[in-house]
């Protein structure tokens, strides 16, 4: 079972995509949270995390994003890392390509995205 660490500031978020993964037994993840990003990093050694899905909630948190993506690079290659953006916002989409073309992200999707869509591309990391 691969551990799937969600950090965010959004709790309901985390609540409702804790219970959709949960539910979906067959993805093989075994969820935690980290809802502070300052402790994003400890999080992902305490939980020994194998995937991360990293909500970029807004343009003020985009640095602070990339800055998480790449310490879990350096000490860490093997974790797949999935952020989880709004497209409404011009900075953070462009961030969050570069961010997947720098190789500090595996991959992205977009807030508006269907709960299948999310799915699939978890299981595809």
């Amino acid at each position: 079972m691969k551990t799937l660490l969600f950090i965010s500031s959004n709790k309901m978020l985390g609540q409702g995509l804790s219970a959709a993964i949960q539910s979906k037994s067959e993805l093989g993840f075994l969820w935690a949270a980290q809802l502070n990003y300052p402790q994003a990093i400890v999080g992902v050694d305490i939980f020994h995390a194998d995937v991360v899905i990293l909500d970029v909630v807004d343009q003020v948190d985009v640095e602070l994003a990339v800055e998480i993506c790449r310490s879990i690079r350096q000490n860490e290659q093997n974790i797949k890392i999935l952020l989880l953006v709004r497209p409404e916002q011009a900075v953070v989409r462009k961030v969050a390509v570069d961010t997947k073309n720098a190789g500090l992200a595996d991959d992205f999707v977009f807030y508006d995205s269907s709960l299948t869509y999310l799915l699939a591309k978890l299981e595809a990391l």
